[in-house]
């Protein structure tokens, strides 16, 4: 029987107990003026009395029923509701992770979006649509299959992800009050602070020119390489070692032209200098327009990497320091 069917047997059930209770404290007087003393009074009191406690045993089991189905269908809906938040926040932390969206990623969202509308509270939809209409904002300011997600629009979107989870978290019934304001702050200045690191702006100069550390360190291979012209890769590698910084393959600090296209499009990520058009870390399958950063040897290019830190800057002057190479 379903929830709705319980119900209307209920009240058909409590307008019975309701009938009856009135038919007998009008009726009853009279009735038993009119009946016998002794074993027929008797019989009559006790079948009203029977009557009465059935019908209301019967609602009393019946309301017993409901509460049981609607306690089930609560918790049906309670799973059903944790499980539907939890999907969408992956869902929406797997679009983030990598600091891009693609087109496959925005197309996962719509179903989410139409089962939130069957089970989700209205304070919860309203909250989760604020975030949708921010991931599209971002998706379509470009063309490009991959866009890539500003800190500021980052930020934009964590807070409105933590409403929509204080949104969720009043509606599977964890708290009926909304979020400390404060805490709220203060979880979205953590979480926008988590990972970030304080930008190391340091200035080397070179030919009369304040450069940025990897811009240095090319200009200065770069101006070797045009005055030691023709110089073969082996004595490239003699003077710049690959290893210089004790790391290969992801971090070595030049690759020949080839071998930084294939780290591009095994990665997604540009961290050798190929092209002042080729930006940042912008995902693979985008073109990378010309060559004008790679350093042509007499048998090779190669292109130097894009990736340095202050400390391994002072290791590299120093390096050109012990080989006597201009480094200012």
């Amino acid at each position: 029987m379903s929830l709705k069917e319980t119900k209307k047997k209920g009240y058909q059930t409590l307008i019975a107990i309701a009938v009856i209770g009135i038919a007998v404290y009008l009726g009853f007087t009279p009735l038993f003026s009119l009946v016998p003393e002794g074993v027929p009074q008797a019989v009559i009191s006790s079948s009203f009395g029977a009557i009465f406690v059935i019908i209301l045993t019967m609602y009393l089991l019946n309301k017993q029923t409901e509460v049981e189905q609607e306690s089930k269908r609560g918790e049906r809906i309670f799973d059903e509701k944790v499980k539907l938040y939890s999907e969408i926040l992956e869902t929406t932390k797997s679009m983030l992770s990598d600091g891009a969206i693609s087109m496959e990623e925005i197309n996962k969202l719509p179903f989410p979006v139409i089962k939130l509308q069957m089970l989700g509270g209205n304070q919860s939809i309203s909250s989760f649509i604020k975030v949708y209409a921010k991931l599209n904002e971002v998706y379509q300011k470009s063309e490009d299959e991959f866009i890539q997600i500003t800190d500021e629009e980052k930020d934009d979107i964590y807070s409105l992800l933590i409403a929509f989870a204080g949104s969720c978290r009043k509606d599977i019934g964890i708290s009926e009050e909304d979020i400390n304001t404060s805490i709220l702050r203060n979880t979205v200045n953590t979480i926008i602070e988590s990972g970030k690191k304080k930008r190391d702006n340091s200035k080397f100069t070179f030919n009369g020119k304040d450069l940025a550390k990897n811009r240095y360190v090319h200009s200065v291979i770069s101006s070797y390489v045009k005055d030691k012209s023709p110089l073969s890769i082996n004595e490239f590698n003699k003077i710049f070692p690959r290893d210089f910084r004790g790391k290969s393959h992801n971090f070595e600090i030049w690759k020949t032209y080839d071998e930084a296209i294939d780290h591009y499009q095994e990665t997604g990520y540009l961290r050798y200098f190929i092209s002042n058009n080729q930006g940042k870390d912008k995902k693979a399958g985008q073109q990378i327009q010309g060559k004008d950063l790679v350093i042509d040897l007499d048998d090779a290019e190669v292109c130097i990497s894009s990736q340095w830190d202050l400390k391994g800057v002072q290791d590299f002057v120093e390096k050109l320091k012990e080989n006597k190479i201009r480094y200012e």
